[in-house]
């Protein structure tokens, strides 16, 4: 895997980890972020795992679902990628 795609795929783990935790702050299920985003559920299932590439507005649509801006859940998400969850 070549640093750009390694970078893109720490991208996109983040994006989902920042998506599900704000979800989950707000009590949201899935199906209700989707009726409210108007996303699928299954799509925002993918998105939060990972393992989909949404579009910018794709992710505009998500955050206002979320009643955050876009560009805190991006700022979010880039600090989850230097500062990731530490278990330890």
């Amino acid at each position: 895997m070549s640093k750009k795609q390694s970078s893109n795929v720490h991208l996109l783990k983040s994006l989902g980890e920042v998506i599900v935790e704000r979800r989950k702050r707000l009590g949201m299920t899935q199906d209700e972020l989707s009726e409210i985003s108007g996303i699928n559920r299954a799509f925002i299932s993918n998105i939060e795992k990972g393992k989909r590439n949404p579009s910018i507005g794709a992710v505009a649509n998500l955050a206002k679902g979320l009643r955050i801006k876009t560009s805190l859940l991006l700022s979010k998400c880039e600090k989850q990628m230097v500062e990731p969850n530490d278990p330890s």
